[in-house]
């Protein structure tokens, strides 16, 4: 793949692939060929195909319903631009071997070889992580971090370290997208798709996710942001609040007058909150036992988890396990 100056006349089409994982995000999926679309229609001419495949080389169904019918083979020869494996309510598909050989294949026939949204487990179960800088989506990630300990998430929207690009779906794709746009067709085509969809800015990929309900987070202001981020940082054993006040450079009384004022909460009891919706992602995605989770997160024992927990959210920790397991 070129690397030079951007065109202004399409040359020959840029070929991007995506292996779609059965519950993939159809979201994921068109906020990527979306853009692309209206790219070919800005240049007036296929800058940009894409391909649909998938492992087994049957109709993929997105989490949302959508059928998808393959328009390639999983053992295609054709070699592509991008590659992404897109994933979304399903980080551990059957038939690991087939999805191993295909990914392994497609990682040989192109330049950026990457994932979307949770295919960043797949990735990293064939090998394919190692030594990169990466992302997924937040609520995946402490099962994630819990299945590969070894490996370091990012926590932006998007990463492209040299041959892997990773993005962490949802609207981030579009995010990529541009960036792809831009670095062949220039900023301006890269701004006219973007207006399309009114888009005002292209993130840039140190933008990071918002995980948890951190509502309006830019918006506040920085000592609560720097006590936010220290509380994440700190789950499995917590902080005092003294000490995340501290780290935010201000007094407890100072702090706690920011949280209330901001957050309509003291700092004690969003940290708490923080910690439950933790619980809550492993719970969903982990088969991990409520007391190793409890111990996770910083609770002394199930029976005290399980209370907080119910307060909460409503329901026992088991029962909302076993609620998301039937869905």
């Amino acid at each position: 793949m070129s690397r030079s100056a951007p065109e202004t006349t399409p040359k020959e089409p840029i070929r991007i692939g995506f292996l779609l994982i059965d519950a993939f995000s159809s979201l994921c999926v068109t906020a990527l060929t979306g853009p692309f679309r209206s790219a070919n229609r800005e240049l007036g001419a296929d800058a940009f195909v894409w391909d649909f495949i998938s492992a087994d080389d049957q109709t993929i169904v997105a989490s949302d319903g959508i059928s998808i019918q393959p328009t390639a083979s999983s053992k295609s020869t054709r070699t592509y631009d991008y590659f992404f494996t897109c994933a979304g309510m399903q980080s551990d598909p059957p038939n690991r071997s087939a999805l191993n050989a295909a990914l392994h294949r497609f990682s040989r026939q192109s330049d950026v070889f990457g994932a979307l949204c949770i295919g960043s487990f797949m990735l990293a179960r064939a090998g394919f992580l190692d030594g990169y800088e990466f992302t997924l989506h937040w609520e995946n990630q402490p099962a994630f971090a819990e299945e590969f300990p070894d490996l370091e998430i990012s926590p932006n929207l998007y990463v492209m370290d040299r041959d892997r690009w990773t993005g962490s779906g949802g609207l981030s794709s579009m995010d990529i997208a541009l960036q792809i746009i831009s670095e062949h067709y220039g900023a301006p085509i890269a701004n006219a798709v973007g207006n399309q969809y009114q888009i005002d800015r292209i993130r840039s990929a140190s933008v990071g996710q918002r995980p948890y309900s951190l509502n309006q987070y830019e918006t506040l202001p920085k000592p609560i942001q720097v006590a936010i981020e220290c509380m994440i940082a700190n789950m499995e054993v917590t902080l005092p609040i003294p000490e995340v006040a501290d780290a935010a450079g201000k007094t407890v009384r100072s702090l706690e007058r920011l949280f209330a004022r901001h957050l309509n909460s003291s700092p004690a009891r969003y940290y708490r909150t923080l910690r439950l919706e933790k619980v809550r992602q492993l719970l969903w995605h982990t088969n991990l036992s409520i007391l190793e989770i409890a111990l996770m997160t910083g609770f002394p024992s199930p029976s005290h988890l399980s209370r907080l927990y119910q307060t909460e959210f409503g329901l026992k920790p088991s029962e909302d396990r076993k609620d998301r397991a039937a869905l």
